[in-house]
């Protein structure tokens, strides 16, 4: 079973296999690798959904402040740590890729890698 969304598709990695196949029996370690990008981009999804939850929380902190310099500088420095964030995680999938470009000449194979079987 296949599921399209916007950042790819997520596969079920049990159903990749035959379904006479065994795991510990097959060798190809396909797998594992579907299990890892899963977990890749979900945590990713993680990370985008508490990022835009953390500026939420520190806007209203930011407006409901009252004047109160503490407070503001408080939701202020939430507020870049959030983008902050947000910005490692961008960037970190930007690295993936041009060392991906620059190495295997395919900028997707670090964030969705393939077994090659001859």
């Amino acid at each position: 079973m296949i599921i399209p969304g916007i950042f790819g598709e997520i596969v079920n990695p049990f159903q990749v296999l035959a379904p006479t196949t065994d795991l510990a029996t097959s060798g190809s370690g396909e797998g594992i690798i579907i299990i890892v990008t899963n977990l890749v981009r979900l945590s990713m999804i993680l990370a985008g959904v508490y990022t835009l939850i953390n500026l939420i929380l520190a806007g209203y902190g930011f407006l409901s402040a009252g004047g109160d310099t503490k407070l503001i500088q408080k939701s202020t420095e939430r507020i870049w740590r959030s983008v902050l964030g947000l910005i490692i995680v961008a960037s970190s999938i930007m690295l993936a890729a041009i060392i991906g470009y620059v190495v295997f000449k395919d900028p997707l194979i670090i964030i969705n890698p393939k077994i090659y079987t001859p």
